[in-house]
């Protein structure tokens, strides 16, 4: 399957050149560009403006062993037992032990913690973590202060330019190997080609898939989308992890609430002020954040209510406000006290443990293209992402696949580009399809998918509400896909029903229970863990 555009021919086209071309603009991405070596070009494209990432909205903080009472080896060890044993020991010990590297490197770059009155780093601990190892900015919005130091240092960099605003709609192909990207930039309401040494998918991850998200509107699953088209392999993708704590008000955004509420203290209470977390697990609200949804889910059933509750009151006011400011912000804006009042929750789509399969600096089967961040699948997360581990792959593949695709770039022949110019591979052009497409309405076809996800493949899925979705975005994609769209909505679309089928044939093949994905069919958790690959057989050797 490939993307139905009008060909492009270089020499009537606009076109670039770049040694690297990184695809996605959060932390994942600023880090792989800040690693490319600064005699090489850079060119770093976001889908919106630089501030506007899955990365800038994480609160809880970032994982790493920085504390003397703490080890590596429990680090590791909890990121394993959290994994659902899918996660690959190899994978999990180098991010481990890169940790405390990269938290040097954010501060020497500037980057502010919170810090004890001796300035000593301030940690906090959260779910599935046996020690205080979770670092944190201005209380919970530390994604936002990780993404303040990152874009001041490329700011810095005379070698990274930086295109915001413009949406990757496919990667370019040939030979089995990664060229570069077409992609549409709004700043010019152009299509342009994109040709590079090097490809880095930094797109992030896929939360709009489904109604209740905590993911901002740019996580659609375009890179998971555009790899599988492209031919790269791509693995796990019924592995969704669903965060348990989401604010859920009538008219609110379903913000995130942080797990690190929990850490800190705070109860899972039901409509009823029972706290029920206990009854599910002896690790109570600190248990992995599988175990914790699955619990509300079954509390929400019990209780006949759509929510239940935070509840933080116990605490000081004084000390609430400063450790959450955020969170006590949004929750005030819907006349909600947090160090007063209980705060309604539920889950909600927040990560994904599948994507595009690399080896263990990122590079994907595809020659050419690296996959780092939400979008990828290392082996870190296995079946179920420990709390806060996310940030820190983000930085550890965020600089292997930098430095490694800098090397790549500096042996390949000056005139790699110029070659594949001269001879670029198309599509024949009768299977450009031009349909009319007036009568299709965007907006209810992702609404009505949103819902349909979340549904049947929500917190728990069984085989008929999984078949039934299969086949209703079987058919939907029967006529989106063979329409050829002139607009970034149009092609989002194609993207999210693309992805949705990959997560329902996973999820489908998958007759077990186990970390994020549960069957209520299928209970028990298989003796022998299995990932789930799968690659499209690709006909032509383009995407445009």
């Amino acid at each position: 399957m490939f993307r139905y555009l009008i060909p492009f021919h270089p020499k009537r086209h606009p076109h670039f050149f770049t040694d690297v071309l990184v695809i996605g603009g959060g932390l994942a991405g600023f880090r792989a560009a800040l690693a490319v070596d600064p005699a090489l070009q850079v060119l770093l494209i976001c889908k919106n403006g630089l501030e506007n990432s899955n990365s800038i909205y994480a609160q809880g903080g970032i994982a790493s062993v920085w504390a003397k009472t703490d080890t590596l080896e429990e680090h590791i060890e909890d990121t394993l037992i959290a994994g659902g044993e899918l996660c690959e020991r190899a994978v999990v010990e180098r991010v481990v032990r890169s940790g405390p590297e990269e938290i040097r490197n954010l501060l020497e770059i500037g980057t502010k913690f919170d810090k004890k009155a001796d300035g000593e780093i301030l940690l906090g601990r959260e779910g599935g973590h046996r020690s205080d190892r979770i670092l944190h900015a201005n209380g919970d919005s530390t994604g936002k202060e990780l993404i303040r130091s990152m874009i001041e240092e490329i700011k810095r960099r005379s070698n990274i330019r930086i295109w915001e605003n413009t949406f990757a709609l496919d990667l370019l192909t040939a030979d089995n190997c990664c060229r570069g990207a077409i992609v549409y930039w709004k700043k010019h309401d152009e299509k342009e080609l994109i040709w590079a040494k090097q490809t880095i998918l930094a797109s992030g991850g896929i939360g709009q898939l489904y109604r209740e998200t905590t993911n901002p509107e740019i996580a659609a699953g375009d890179g998971i989308a555009m790899a599988y088209r492209a031919g790269a392999k791509i693995r796990d993708m019924e592995f969704v992890q669903f965060h348990p704590t989401v604010l859920y008000i009538a008219g609110s955004s379903r913000s995130l609430i942080s797990e690190a509420m929990r850490g800190e203290g705070a109860l899972l209470v039901d409509r009823k002020g029972y706290r029920f977390m206990p009854d599910y697990d002896e690790r109570a609200e600190l248990a992995p954040r599988d175990v914790v949804s699955r619990s509300i889910v079954r509390q929400m059933e019990k209780t006949n209510s759509p929510n239940v509750y935070l509840d933080l009151t116990h605490k000081p006011a004084d000390w609430i406000y400063a450790r959450f400011p955020g969170i006590a912000a949004t929750c005030l804006h819907f006349g909600i006290d947090i160090a007063k009042d209980r705060i309604p929750v539920r889950p909600g789509a927040h990560y994904s443990m599948g994507g595009i399969l690399v080896d263990q600096d990122g590079h994907s089967s595809l020659n050419g293209l690296w996959a780092i961040g939400e979008v990828s699948s290392t082996g870190l997360h296995g079946a179920n992402r420990l709390a806060s581990n996310s940030l820190l792959e983000a930085l550890v593949f965020g600089e292997s696949s930098g430095r490694l695709a800098s090397k790549t770039a500096q042996i390949m022949h000056n005139d790699y580009q110029v070659e594949s110019i001269e001879n670029p591979p198309l599509p024949p052009l009768d299977s450009i399809q031009q349909q009319f497409h007036s009568l299709i309405d965007l907006a209810d076809i992702r609404n009505a998918l949103k819902s349909l996800l979340w549904r049947t493949a929500g917190v728990v899925r069984n085989e008929d509400g999984l078949r039934g979705a299969l086949e209703d975005t079987l058919h939907w994609s029967g006529y989106v896909f063979s329409q050829q769209f002139q607009s970034i909505e149009g092609w989002e679309i194609q993207n999210m029903l693309l992805v949705a089928r990959l997560i329902l044939e996973g999820a489908l093949q998958r007759r077990e229970t186990r970390g994020a994905h549960n069957r209520s069919d299928y209970p028990e958790t298989l003796p022998n863990a299995e990932h789930s690959v799968k690659q499209e057989e690709i006909l032509v050797k383009s995407n445009f």
